[in-house]
């Protein structure tokens, strides 16, 4: 199997070098591979590349361009999913989340259904996370939380983040006299004047400016979260705050609930199939050397 290594692909020095790491563990397979900076694409069984891919003209973004449009099967790196670090222009986590043709939950294939538990033991003990319960002692006045995304974000495949809030907020309050947080991301960006201020006339909604340091003492004093595609649905259950995902790309999807109205009616699934399978979507630097990743998926193309 001829496999390509798309240097090109990473928009950091820090990137590439993950990517190299890649290079080792299927090098080490016995498999053919190199690494290529170029921004055509070269043929071959599977192309390696770094991060979501968007409409954008730069060196990286058109030589994923190239790749997805081109390629037979391709191995996609980014950012993880389960304990991440704080948000970053450049993501310093050493754990990347790795699919074959795709990043998100629909598009994706992780080679991760049904899995056992011994990967999440694994990978929660060296994160040091655990499942919390759920709470058992909800109030009236715990809120919902609603999370803002970076707006043109590639999983939201052109959605109107600003947009969907205002729906979404717009129909809690019409179940719900909750009070309801509308949550910044951990990166400021500008947003939709018009949206925004048609967020902000929402009676006992709030805005809270989003930081690694109070994401999960927000969650766990949430009566939920309504999500669209941010990994904060992740967080969520993680933290014993049942989450309503709002779309497919959401990997918590097909486990929740998917409407706003239903905050009234909370689904609180069994969460550990979930994150036992969740598991074997993210990997560490040190694996993909030794190319655990690698031979996980292979088995898939």
């Amino acid at each position: 199997m001829k496999v390509i290594i798309y240097g090109g692909s990473a928009n950091d020095a820090r990137f590439e070098l993950v990517l190299k790491q890649f290079m080792k563990g299927v090098a080490r397979s016995g498999d053919q591979v190199e690494y290529y900076n170029g921004v055509t694409y070269q043929e071959c069984d599977v192309a390696v590349f770094f991060g979501s891919w968007k409409n954008r003209d730069t060196p990286w973004h058109n030589v994923k361009n190239n790749i997805v449009a081109k390629a037979k099967n391709f191995i996609v790196l980014e950012t993880p999913l389960i304990g991440r670090g704080p948000v970053a222009e450049i993501m310093q986590d050493n754990w990347f989340r790795i699919g074959i043709n795709g990043f998100l939950a629909d598009t994706g294939n992780f080679n991760n259904e049904d899995c056992d538990g011994s990967r999440w033991s694994t990978l929660s003990t060296a994160l040091g996370l655990s499942l919390r319960e759920y709470n058992k002692n909800p109030s009236l006045q715990d809120p919902v939380v609603i999370p803002l995304q970076l707006p043109g974000d590639a999983s939201l495949r052109g959605a109107c983040i600003e947009k969907w809030v205002c729906e979404a907020a717009t129909e809690v309050r019409s179940v719900s006299d909750r009070p309801i947080i509308i949550r910044t991301p951990q990166l400021p960006r500008a947003f939709n004047k018009a949206y925004m201020y048609k967020i902000g006339t929402i009676p006992k909604l709030t805005f809270q400016e989003g930081t690694r340091d109070n994401l999960f003492r927000t969650l766990k004093g949430a009566h939920c979260t309504v999500v669209y595609s941010s990994g904060l649905s992740i967080d969520s259950l993680l933290t014993g705050c049942p989450t309503i995902a709002c779309s497919p790309s959401n990997f918590c999807y097909e486990e929740v609930q998917n409407s706003p109205s239903s905050v009234e009616h909370l689904y609180r699934p069994d969460r550990t199939q979930l994150f036992y399978n969740l598991s074997y979507a993210q990997w560490h630097v040190k694996e993909m050397a030794a190319g655990l990743p690698w031979i996980h998926l292979r088995k898939q193309l």
